[in-house]
């Protein structure tokens, strides 16, 4: 039977977050772009000064619009990022970035802005070892990013083989946690969980799971194109 916390339910707008060692609301908050008064008026009762380990509250999320972009290759600023940066690392042009993203301030982005990238050759490749539990981003032939992610069900097996990136979803809704990395086969990809608790617990469907912070993170280092490996 899984933990109580998996269920938690929330109301719209909101998404389900279980109290870990070490948290604040001022860095839940941060992490889920909402503020910290917002969460303590949909957690009636909460005291910010003692929050307890397990612990489960709602933390209301910003809704966004994004902009047009047919190839849903979207990207999610995050500090420190300028034009420049962004499309030196996805081998494009400023000025292509621009020309995708109409109307935005270069000199003025800021964090969790959503950006349309126009489509290049990926900067990365992904290798994912479903039994190490692990996803590894390499760029350049050497390793990039590594990545923990959810325990495979056997009465759920994940595919195996070489896939492609075809979609993106920013917030794709409460289920499907903080991020959806759609694979090119009909209902796969890669998703993030609102409670991290929950990679270490046997999942109860054939996509790959990772945390909310981590998911976010591989969303913007993985454009529309990436070859992902599957082992």
């Amino acid at each position: 039977m899984f933990p109580s916390f998996l269920y938690r339910q929330c109301p719209a707008g909101s998404v389900p977050y279980t109290i870990r060692a070490g948290d604040t609301l001022s860095r839940i908050a941060q992490e889920y772009g909402s503020t910290v008064q917002e969460i303590i008026s949909a957690n009636p009762g909460i005291d910010p000064n003692s929050l307890r380990v397990g612990q489960q509250i709602c933390v209301p999320i910003i809704m966004q619009i994004y902009p047009s972009c047919p190839t849903t290759n979207y990207y999610v600023v995050v500090a420190g990022d300028t034009i420049e940066s962004i499309a030196e690392y996805f081998n494009i042009t400023s000025q292509q970035l621009l020309y995708a993203n109409y109307g935005i301030d270069p000199g003025d982005l800021y964090v969790d802005q959503v950006l349309c990238i126009p489509v290049a050759p990926s900067p990365v490749s992904v290798s994912v070892d479903i039994a190490g539990r692990s996803l590894v981003v390499f760029r350049e032939g050497n390793v990039f990013r590594r990545y923990n992610i959810a325990v495979e069900n056997p009465a759920f097996p994940i595919p195996r083989g070489t896939f492609t990136v075809l979609n993106k979803q920013v917030d794709p809704g409460v289920e499907l946690g903080a991020r959806w990395i759609g694979l090119s086969e009909a209902g796969f990809g890669i998703r993030g969980i609102n409670t991290p608790e929950f990679i270490n617990v046997v999942a109860t469907e054939n996509n790959i799971i990772m945390s909310n912070h981590d998911v976010s993170e591989l969303f913007n280092l993985v454009p529309v194109g990436t070859v992902i490996e599957i082992s």
